[in-house]
Order: structure tokens, then C-alpha cells, then sequence
């Protein structure tokens, strides 16, 4: 599959490449914004891109791929835009992730039965194969993310940022009126 898989990323600009990659002490972080929430965010999913990257590489599987395979492997056959309402991405964004991964042979467009003028997004066979590795990678990152973590912690946790998700929302809804 070598250079016909994935070459989209959405989340360009984010490769660091050396042996300082992955420094991430408490320590390393920039006084100047220790504590503040914004930058830890973005420092983190930086840092995520960067960690997914480097597992996704031998897969030759871009990041952008990496959560259309697991929305699709949880729930096959949706249509583009669903897919991109789920993943939160734009109609352009989606359909140009959807086009790379289509020309890879990892997933394919069929009309849906229901309505033939819309087309279902499917993971081909090799699509399938595909997300099952990505997702024993995912649950590795993933166990990886909350090592340390009590159950209680990680349920607190999920839970701060589904609220900061809410918050963001409203906070847009409210700059926007």
C-alpha cells in the first residue's frame, strides 16, 4: 500500500522529527503557561499527533485517517455527511479524507438502498483489516493516554471534557449571535 494510502492530513504542520520528540515532564512545559488550559490542550494534542503519527507510519496510514477507520469499523455504511457530522469536520474536509482513503481501496461509495441519489461510505476488505489494526493501536494509545489513572479519575476526566466541549459550543454559539 505503500504511497497510495492516506497522503491527506488534516492536522499538517504538527511533525517534529529527533530525539527531544516526545520530552513531555511536567518540567518541560513553558512556565509562562503552566496551568493554563488552552495551551495544555493544544500541547497535548500536539503531542496525541504526533504519538499517532509515529503508529500509524508502518501502516503508511495518515492521521487523518485514523478516526473515519474507527467511526466506520463501529458503524459501517453511513453517508459522507453523517461521517462528517460524527468526526465533526467540515463537507470539504471529509470528502477529500473520503477520496484519498477511496482511491487506497480502504473504503467504498454504494448507493443506498433507501435512496439511490445518496451514496453510503463502506470499509472495503482491506478497509476492515485496516481498522482492525488501527484500533488495537488506538486502545494502546488510549491505555497509554490515562496510565496512572484510577477508573474514578478517568470517568472525572472524560467527564471535564465533555463539559469544556459543551462550553466551547455555547461560547461559539454566543460570539456568533
Amino acid at each position: 500500500m505503500k504511497d497510495k494510502v492516506m497522503r491527506f492530513n488534516g492536522d499538517a504542520g504538527t511533525s517534529v522529527s529527533g530525539p527531544h520528540r516526545f520530552q513531555a515532564t511536567r518540567a518541560a512545559l513553558d512556565p509562562l503557561f503552566r496551568g493554563d488550559v488552552d495551551y495544555l490542550v493544544r500541547t497535548i494534542r500536539i503531542r496525541e499527533v504526533r504519538a499517532i503519527e509515529m503508529m500509524l507510519s508502518e501502516l503508511d496510514l495518515a492521521v487523518s485517517a485514523w478516526y473515519p477507520l474507527a467511526v466506520l469499523r463501529a458503524q459501517d455504511g453511513m453517508s459522507q455527511r453523517e461521517l462528517g457530522l460524527r468526526l465533526d469536520l467540515k463537507d470539504a474536509a471529509i470528502g477529500k479524507a473520503i477520496d484519498v482513503m477511496e482511491k487506497a481501496g480502504v473504503l467504498e461509495r454504494r448507493a443506498d438502498s433507501q435512496d439511490r441519489r445518496k451514496a453510503l461510505v463502506y470499509l472495503t476488505t482491506s478497509g476492515k483489516a485496516l481498522a482492525k489494526k488501527v484500533a488495537a493501536r488506538r486502545q494502546k494509545f488510549l491505555t497509554a493516554l490515562v496510565e496512572g489513572f484510577s477508573e474514578q479519575e478517568v470517568e472525572q476526566f472524560t467527564g471535564l471534557l465533555e463539559r469544556c466541549y459543551v462550553n466551547i459550543d455555547r461560547f461559539v454559539e454566543e460570539q456568533a449571535a
